[in-house]
C-alpha cells in the first residue's frame, strides 16, 4: 500500500480487510456445525460491505489524523483533485453546545421565508430559535440527547463548516453524508409517533419559552416547522424500495411509524383547513385550538 496515502484511506481499507477476514474465518465453522447456512451469512456480509460507505464519515473522525488528514467527498476519500489543499477545519463557537437543534434549523432558515411579527416585532423564525432548541432537547433522555449531538458534531467536523448553504449543499453530494443527517431528523420526527398528544405538549412548552418575547406561537406556526424539518424524509417513503432502505439504516418498522406520523400530521393540517359552520349557514374560518393541559409528557418533562 502506498505510504503517501491519507489515513483516512489507509485505515478504511484496513477495516475492510479486517470484516473479510472475519467472513472468511468464521464460514467453515458455520458450514460445519449449521449453526447459519451458507447462504444467510453471505447475504449479512453482502449487506454489511455494501452499506460500508454509510460509515465513511464517523469512521474520519476515529482518530486525530483521520480527521485532521482526510476529506470524503461526493467521488472518494481525500483530496478529490490530487491537490495539496488543506482541509478547512470546523472551529465551533465555544459557547454552542447544541449541534442537534443547529443542523436541524438550518433547514427552516434556508427554506421559511422572514416575517416580522405585528405585535411583538420579532422576526419569524429566527425568533423561536432557542425556544425550539429547549424543545427538542426535551424530547430526549440526557445520554440519548449527548450521543445524538456527538453524531451531529461529527457531522459538522466532517463537512468543516456550519454555515447553512455550504452545508447542504456538500450533504446533497455525498449520499453517506446524507444518510447520517438525516439519523437526526429521523430520531426526532419518532418523538411524534403520538402526534396529536405530543404536538399539544410541543405548542404548550414553545409558547412558555416564548411569553417573555411577546411571540405568539400558533398552530400555523408548529405546521411550518414541522414540514418544512422533516418534509424532506417523505422522498425516502414513496416506493417499497424506498421503505427497505429506510429500514436498513435506521431499524427495523421506521419507515412504518414516519408513514403513520405523515398520515396523522396530513390529517390535522387538513382538519384544520375547514371551515367552521356557523349560525345562520356563515361558514367561517377555523379558530386557533386553545391550549391544552400537558398530555403526552416526555422524558425531559417527567423529569422536571
Amino acid at each position: 500500500m502506498s505510504t503517501d496515502q491519507p489515513p483516512f484511506v489507509r485505515h478504511h481499507r484496513t477495516a475492510q480487510v479486517l470484516v473479510s477476514t472475519f467472513q472468511e474465518a468464521l464460514e467453515p465453522q458455520f458450514t460445519a456445525k449449521g449453526a447459519l447456512s451458507r447462504e444467510e451469512f453471505n447475504r449479512a456480509m453482502g449487506l454489511m460491505m455494501s452499506h460500508w460507505p454509510s460509515v465513511l464519515p464517523l469512521f474520519a473522525n476515529i482518530c486525530q489524523s483521520c480527521a485532521m488528514a482526510s476529506n470524503c467527498q461526493g467521488g472518494g476519500c481525500g483530496n478529490a483533485g490530487g491537490g495539496d489543499a488543506p482541509r478547512i477545519l470546523f472551529k465551533p463557537d465555544g459557547r454552542r453546545r447544541d449541534f442537534v437543534t443547529r443542523l436541524m434549523f438550518s433547514t427552516v432558515l434556508l427554506k421559511v421565508p422572514e416575517s416580522v411579527d405585528p405585535i411583538s416585532g420579532e422576526v419569524f423564525p429566527q425568533v423561536i430559535a432557542s425556544g425550539l432548541q429547549t424543545s427538542i432537547s426535551g424530547l430526549f433522555y440526557e445520554k440519548e440527547w449527548e450521543a445524538l449531538n456527538a453524531n451531529a458534531l461529527t457531522i459538522y467536523n466532517q463537512i468543516g463548516t456550519d454555515h447553512d448553504e455550504e452545508i447542504w449543499s456538500r450533504i446533497s453530494r455525498q449520499d453517506s453524508l446524507a444518510v447520517l443527517v438525516d439519523t437526526m431528523f429521523v430520531r426526532v420526527m419518532l418523538r411524534f409517533r403520538q402526534f396529536h398528544q405530543q404536538r399539544q405538549t410541543f405548542m404548550r412548552r414553545m409558547t412558555d419559552l416564548l411569553r417573555d418575547k411577546r411571540f405568539i406561537f400558533a398552530g400555523t406556526h408548529f405546521d411550518t416547522l414541522f414540514d418544512t424539518m422533516f418534509g424532506r424524509l417523505r422522498d425516502g417513503l414513496r416506493s417499497e424500495l424506498d421503505r427497505a432502505r429506510v429500514d436498513i439504516h435506521y431499524g427495523e418498522g421506521t419507515s412504518d411509524n414516519l408513514m403513520r406520523i405523515f398520515d396523522q400530521f396530513d390529517k390535522h393540517k387538513l382538519e384544520q383547513a375547514q371551515p367552521v359552520q356557523m349560525l345562520g349557514g356563515r361558514r367561517a374560518p377555523r379558530p386557533m385550538l386553545a391550549q391544552r393541559p400537558m398530555l403526552g409528557a416526555t422524558p425531559a418533562a417527567k423529569r422536571r
